[in-house]
């Protein structure tokens, strides 16, 4: 699948194509899709979303987390798990100033402070990184929100 450009850059295209046009988001995004050779934005996505270079293997994980702080194999597994959730979540939110947002960044202290707390425990390994996955985009948006204050 080749994009005449990358998706945040088609995603503006329909934006300013909306402000031209009387046209909905949805119908600036079908419009820039159609002329990407897809019937949707949908298919357009979805399509890209295959393309993705699936991990080699699962996490390791399946272990019974009893007490903080957790142990070092899996604070370094949660880390690289959140650094690479937060690039996906960035990818997807586009923050009006990335660059501050990614300052704020810090896996570590995301994993050590904010990843989980004693009332959550005992809790599965395998379940526990899930849950960087499923709420760290919250995190990022407070990081963008921060740097958006920050930058004005």
């Amino acid at each position: 699948m080749k994009l005449s450009a990358p998706i945040n850059e088609l995603k503006r295209k329909a934006k300013l194509l909306r402000r031209e046009t009387s046209l909905s988001h949805t119908q600036a995004l079908d419009r820039v899709a159609k002329d990407e050779g897809y019937t949707s934005w949908s298919i357009l996505i979805r399509k890209l979303e295959d393309q993705k270079i699936k991990p080699a293997q699962k996490p390791k994980s399946g272990y019974l987390i009893k007490r903080l702080p957790f142990g070092v194999d899996y604070r370094t597994e949660a880390i690289k798990l959140a650094n690479s959730t937060f690039e996906e979540v960035i990818r997807r939110v586009e923050p009006d100033n990335p660059r501050m947002t990614r300052v704020f960044w810090d896996a570590a202290d995301y994993v050590d402070n904010h990843h989980l707390s004693d009332d959550m425990l005992p809790i599965d390994s395998e379940y526990a990184l899930s849950l960087i996955e499923a709420f760290l985009v919250h995190h990022v948006i407070g990081l963008a929100v921060k740097a958006d204050h920050t930058s004005v």
